[in-house]
């Protein structure tokens, strides 16, 4: 029952998302090819807590049209976080600040000028998770609050976002898969309200759905690929932009075990080259 149910869930979701769409058919959309790649830089603080550092770049196509998605900014972004387990399959994560800075998504030659928005956000998030015997089912939400300055005058305007997202993961065994192979889906619904979107028509921002492949290059480095189709609605509420996005991720995980495994050893300085034993 409990197995259906997380399938009925993510599902749902889907299905949201697809409404929305269907909904503001008639209206303009516009078609992009975009390219994210992120770092994520993590290790334990103890056996409960971690941090993590996400960097992020994305680029996008200059001209309509083309497939060219290198040539473009779209966003950069530098978001910590501490996550705390209460238990393995519940966690709460806090990131105290983040500073982003994004571009509008180009459908017009003219847009391509535009000055970048510059942002600040506070993040909470919850991981709820369960485990089945042949995937994991993640419900995740986020509170966000954010400010931005969406006039480029020095004036950030706060408003508030919530975040849904359901997510599938289906581990893959084989003799050949020595650190890990993973298949995952996921879909995110982003609702946003507050004084900076308040003469927005409605509250939808935008809806990711996911799919992609995440492979143990070792102990603690795993790479990840795969393909976001997002649809987000502009502020005139009748402009919609759809991104065919590639999204690439590089995870190191336990950051920092050289230089612990170096202070077992008992060394008081580092080599002067710089360069951490193992």
């Amino acid at each position: 029952m409990v197995y259906v149910s997380a399938l009925a869930r993510f599902g749902s979701l889907w299905l949201v998302g697809l409404c929305l769409s269907v909904n503001v058919f008639g209206q303009a959309h516009y078609q992009h090819n975009v390219v994210w790649g992120r770092l994520a830089l993590t290790d334990t603080i103890n056996s409960r807590l971690r941090w993590e550092l996400y960097i992020q770049g994305r680029l996008q196509n200059r001209e309509v049209g083309s497939l060219n998605a290198f040539t473009a900014p779209q966003f950069v972004s530098y978001w910590p976080w501490l996550t705390y387990s209460i238990r393995p399959t519940l966690r709460v994560g806090l990131s105290p600040v983040g500073y982003f800075k994004s571009w509008l998504l180009i459908a017009d030659p003219s847009e391509a000028e535009r000055q970048p928005i510059r942002e600040w956000r506070i993040a909470l998030r919850l991981d709820q998770e369960q485990r089945f015997r042949r995937f994991s089912y993640t419900n995740r939400y986020s509170l966000e609050r954010r400010w931005r300055d969406l006039a480029n005058n020095g004036l950030f305007l706060p408003n508030w976002r919530v975040r849904y997202q359901a997510r599938l993961d289906v581990p893959i065994r084989a003799n050949w898969v020595k650190y890990g192979f993973t298949v995952s889906v996921s879909d995110e619904l982003f609702l946003q309200f507050g004084e900076a979107v308040r003469a927005n028509p409605n509250i939808f921002d935008q809806n990711r759905l996911y799919g992609g492949i995440t492979y143990g290059l070792s102990k603690s480095v795993r790479a990840s690929i795969g393909y976001i189709n997002q649809i987000q609605q502009r502020n005139s509420g009748k402009e919609f932009d759809h991104a065919h996005v590639l999204f690439g991720v590089l995870t190191i995980d336990n950051l920092l075990a050289p230089l612990r495994r170096w202070r077992r050893a008992g060394k008081s300085q580092p080599p002067i080259n710089g360069s951490i034993p193992e």
